[in-house]
């Protein structure tokens, strides 16, 4: 018997729903380590900023980004801020980007570092360099309102103006030395590879002289070189400070880094690990403290022995340690575990770490050719680890994601140095794109958002 046009109608529309269903569920049940096509241009942003050197959420879930920006033939301290979905945030600053000058006579080496307060004020750690009876480079940190104004109320007119902390910074696409830290009184920490040092700034923008010398401490892991320098600082719930010193990016190195864990008053706590200080196997380019007050340092770990002539693959590495600075024999094997991103990428490396809230590890960094390969190409690279240290085969291919953002060059290097979990999961990736050979050519900022399952 022939279908009646009411049949028709019916049979058109359950099918349509059957589609839209389908629709929906497919995209629901995407991938975890997917990106995620509600953020910018299919889950990537290219940012404003030439670098891009740290990223912070908000608790509104905006995203600022910390760098090196540049306009009217100027480059800048820079702050930007973008909304939810990818796009700047035309609140904040000119047009979403906050550029902050120098004094005369001086050099912005962009910002290196940054945090946020709880009370939704940013700040930003920098370089400056000028002419003070020589070339020199020091350390300065500024504080910003959340609408991108310089908080007038810190230092000198938002920034503080001591030159005691000096800085050897070896170009804008190069190693970073900086790191920054908040106590729960407000007073900021901050550490610069120059001599090695910790400074502390009251919460009004002057050194606190309460703390070591003058408000200045020798730092007790090595450094400086070009592969080591602190790399991040955490301060524990009971005042204590972390200081993990190691692998900097943007190129993974093969070498052991270090934490060590000071008093409130800048003293080195003996306590610790072996005199105040542990050895971490991976790099300690990155350190993470648990809610449970477990420590993860994070960096490049021999990932895989080849028999000669070839060399042994570089992929991540992830160390976990008690409180007191044992290694937790909970996590890994012996605390410790990996992830090996392929011959395609044997010199590869976390300089990141984040953690999601059901206990879940996420490392990023590089995927990256080495100089066997006669090339630096590399890509943004992502793994993620269960609370036992295990990869987990959910995320991506096997715990690993790769990510290219720039296509159809040679020696272009990509690789993250910053990592964000946002309240629903999602993952959220900041790094940089160098381009050309000695990355001479360009560089530039991008954030890229996952899906965390």
């Amino acid at each position: 018997m022939p279908r009646t046009t009411r049949q028709h109608l019916t049979l058109f529309f359950l099918r349509f729903a059957l589609a839209a269903l389908i629709s929906s569920a497919t995209y629901t049940v995407a991938q975890a380590g997917s990106l995620d096509p509600t953020f910018g241009k299919n889950g990537v942003v290219a940012s404003p900023l030439r670098f891009l050197a740290a990223a912070a959420l908000q608790s509104d879930g905006k995203i600022v980004l910390a760098g090196l920006g540049d306009g009217n033939a100027q480059v800048y301290d820079t702050l930007v801020r973008l909304n939810t979905d990818g796009s700047l945030d035309y609140s904040f600053g000119t047009g979403g980007i906050a550029n902050f000058s120098v004094p005369s006579g001086s050099a912005p080496e962009g910002f290196f570092a940054m945090v946020i307060q709880s009370d939704g004020k940013i700040v930003a750690a920098a370089v400056t360099s000028t002419e003070q009876g020589g070339y020199v480079n020091f350390v300065q940190v500024a504080r910003v309102e959340s609408n991108g104004s310089l908080d007038t109320s810190f230092g000198s007119g938002g920034f503080t103006t001591t030159t005691a902390i000096l800085f050897t910074p070896y170009n804008v696409t190069g190693p970073q030395h900086l790191a920054l830290g908040l106590q729960s009184n407000g007073e900021i920490l901050v550490t610069s590879s120059y001599y090695n040092l910790m400074a502390r700034f009251t919460g009004s923008g002057q050194l606190d002289t309460t703390f070591g010398s003058g408000g200045l401490v020798n730092l007790a892991n090595p450094g400086p070189s070009v592969s080591s320098a602190p790399t991040q600082i955490s301060v524990q719930g009971n005042g204590k400070i972390l200081v993990a010193s190691g692998g900097i990016a943007p190129i993974p190195l093969l070498q052991a880094g270090t934490i060590s864990r000071y008093n409130s008053n800048g003293s080195l706590d003996t306590t610790f690990g072996s005199a105040g200080t542990v050895a971490s196997v991976a790099s300690a380019s990155a350190l993470l403290l648990q809610s449970n007050g477990k420590i993860v340092a994070a960096g490049s770990l021999t990932s895989k022995v080849n028999l000669p002539p070839a060399s042994s693959d570089v992929g991540f590495g992830v160390a976990r340690y008690t409180p007191s600075g044992l290694m937790d024999t909970t996590f890994g094997r012996g605390g410790l575990t990996g992830a090996d991103f392929g011959k395609n990428a044997p010199l590869s490396g976390a300089f990141a770490v984040a953690v999601q809230s059901n206990g879940d590890l996420v490392a990023g960094g590089a995927a990256a050719q080495g100089p066997l390969n006669l090339s630096f190409d590399s890509l943004f690279a992502l793994a993620r680890f269960t609370g036992s240290g295990a990869l987990d085969k959910s995320f991506g291919s096997g715990g690993l994601v790769t990510t290219t953002l720039v296509s159809g060059s040679t020696n272009v290097y990509s690789y993250v140095n910053g990592l964000l979990i946002q309240s629903d999961g999602k993952i959220v990736a900041a790094g940089n794109t160098l381009v050309g050979q000695g990355f001479e050519a360009g560089t530039g900022g991008y954030v890229v958002r996952y899906l965390a399952q």
